[in-house]
């Protein structure tokens, strides 16, 4: 789930998703009545903010995320609150990280793939790359939502004069 949030998977709001998904897991275990019939509301559950951040997971993981839940609920109705403290003190810990974002120009080469591996990974990693460049950018001149603010390359013709756009355009140009 963090990885599509990282990488907006879910879209625009995949934290939110995300944070939506946490909520509605907290909610499930407040008002599970039973606690020994968890598991299947709870894999629904999971899968379903997967789904909303556009990821599946085949690998196993929803299962053993599931499991590991449920153990982690079982601890706490017991009193037994290690395990919790120490994943808090992990998660705190992790988010704290500063992250180097690439964006596929570096000149250095160190962190080249080799030319023995399959190039449609490389092209693959290029345009991912490229997108959340674009999208950051998007972002950042859109921020303050002024468009008297933004400026305005303004098209001139090779001899000095300036092309004038005809009044049918005028105040719909982008």
């Amino acid at each position: 789930m963090r990885a599509a949030v990282d990488n907006g998977w879910g879209g625009r709001d995949s934290h939110l998703k995300a944070e939506r998904s946490v909520s509605n897991v907290l909610d499930y275990f407040i008002h599970l009545k039973d606690p020994t019939m968890g598991f299947d509301g709870l894999a629904d559950i999971l899968e379903s903010g997967l789904n909303e951040l556009n990821t599946v997971a085949d690998d196993g993981s929803l299962e053993e995320v599931t499991e590991t839940l449920l153990d982690l609920y079982y601890e706490c109705l017991e009193g037994n609150y290690q395990r919790v403290e120490k994943l808090r003190v992990t998660s705190s810990q992790t988010s704290a990280k500063v992250v180097k974002v690439s964006n596929g120009n570096d000149e250095d080469g160190d962190d080249e793939e080799s030319d023995d591996e399959d190039d449609d990974d490389e092209d693959t990693q290029m345009s991912n790359d490229q997108s959340t460049d674009m999208m950051v950018d998007a972002a950042e001149d859109c921020s303050n939502g002024k468009p008297e603010a933004m400026p305005v390359d303004e098209p001139k013709a090779d001899d000095g004069w300036t092309v004038v756009p005809s009044r049918k355009n005028k105040g719909k140009r982008n």
